[in-house]
This record gives C-alpha cells, structure tokens and sequence, in this order.
C-alpha cells in the first residue's frame, strides 16, 4: 500500500472515530503532518484522492471539511430529478440556462420519430443540491404533443409533474447509458467547477404510456455529489451481462 492510500485511510478512520460530520472542520495540515509523522506532499495528495472521492471538501484559506453525503440517483426509477432527489434526501434548486420551442433537427428526428423541422421543446437547467451545483440536465420533448408546454416556469416546476398534470404524459419505461466525459468550457462555468474536471455523462429516451417517445435527455452529472446505483436482478438463460453498444 502506497504512503497516499496509508493516509487516505487514516483520515477516514479518523472522521469515524471522532464522530464528525457533514461540515465538520478536519485539522490542520501541519497538526495532521506532526500527529502521524509524514510530509505535507503526502497528505495533501490524501486529501486531494479523497476530496475526488467527495469524502471531504477543501476551502482555500479556510481548511478541510467532511463533504456533504452524495445523492445516490437509482438508474431503474422513472423518476424526474426532483421526485429523485426528493426521494434520495436531498434538497433541490434549478436555474434555467434556456427554455425554447425549436425545429427538429436530424439528432431529435432520430431520437423522438418527428418529422424534420416538426416543433420540439428544449430545455437546460443546471442542478443545485444542497445548496451545490450538480448537474446539468438538457430534454427535447414532442411540443406537438403538449403545446404550450414552454409557458411554464421550469426553475420551480417539474418537467414530468407538467407532462402528467397538463398533457397525461407519463414515463413509464425507457433506456439509458451512463459514461464519463470532461467538462468544457461553458459546462465548467454553469457547474462551477475547473474545466476538464472528470463528471458523469448520462443520456437516455424515456416512453410514455403508449411506448411513444416522450423525451430525449442528457445529464453531466458531478461524482462529487451524485451517484448512480442500481438493483441487481437474476438474469434469464441467453441474457448476458454485457451487449455492444453504440456511442
């Protein structure tokens, strides 16, 4: 075991053992150096390995922190983010980075079977938990299914709540992947994160009740702040763990 994970063990046992908590201040670099006889390289690679891990939070000038628990986003739900928050403990915030009808383009054609040009609606927020920038989700949606659907005010209002309560759309089943990517430039500005920073990338078609194509959805999602969990199922004789996919 190398000098960094001796360490990043440590710091963990130590967060058990004195019982902190989320917000709770670890001490200082030097005291930490002097309890356990390494050097500030070392420890701050630790720290480094584990703030990524979004196990403690680093604040310049301010020290090292326990971070807050990650939300755990259940890959078999067909819940909208907030119903997934909600349903995970976490409080949810949303800012609206832009909120359009637009034409169909060749990418929405494909993946909601529209006539090219036909009217979509497309919608960008950025994520806040717990007071924390978290993800940006982006949907296209059939507006020839729900007119009107862009007069809704989307930083306090669910998607999926105005789809079942205003047009009795309902996600009943879908598909999705889950990969990771990079975030750039404007990506890193609405997550307040460094560009180039490592997140999730989430993208997937969810059905309505009729098995129509109800939205086409993209999630960058931070790892310091959620994760993807599943269920595991026993499978049927000729299913396999593994398929070829197609990016």
């Amino acid at each position: 075991m190398s000098s960094r994970d001796t360490i990043t063990e440590l710091i963990e046992c130590y967060i058990i053992d004195n019982d902190l908590r989320p917000g709770d201040r670890l001490p200082s670099e030097r005291d930490l150096c002097k309890q356990w006889g390494v050097n500030r390289m070392t420890l701050r690679n630790a720290i480094k390995r584990l703030s990524e891990l979004g196990v403690v939070e680093s604040k310049v000038g301010l020290g090292t922190f326990v971070a807050k628990p990650k939300i755990v986003r259940n890959l078999q739900d067909t819940l909208g983010s907030s119903e997934a928050i909600a349903a995970a403990g976490g409080e949810l915030e949303r800012i609206v980075v832009s909120s359009r009808l637009a034409e169909a383009d060749k990418h929405a054609v494909r993946q909601l079977h529209v006539m090219l040009a036909s009217p979509v609606f497309e919608l960008t927020r950025v994520c806040i938990v717990d007071g924390e920038r978290a993800a940006i989700e982006s949907v296209i949606v059939n507006a020839r299914d729900c007119p009107g659907i862009e007069g809704h005010d989307y930083a306090v209002e669910s998607l999926y709540g105005v789809l079942r309560e205003e047009y009795g759309l309902v996600a009943t089943r879908g598909t999705e992947r889950i990969d990771v990517c990079k975030l750039d430039e404007r990506e890193a500005d609405l997550l307040d994160y460094p560009a180039g920073t490592t997140a999730f990338f989430q993208e997937g078609l969810m059905l309505d009740q009729e098995g129509k194509p109800l939205e086409y959805f993209t999630t960058i999602a931070m790892p310091q702040r959620i994760v993807f969990g599943t269920e595991l199922r026993p499978f049927s004789e000729g299913e396999g763990r593994w398929h070829v996919g197609h990016r």
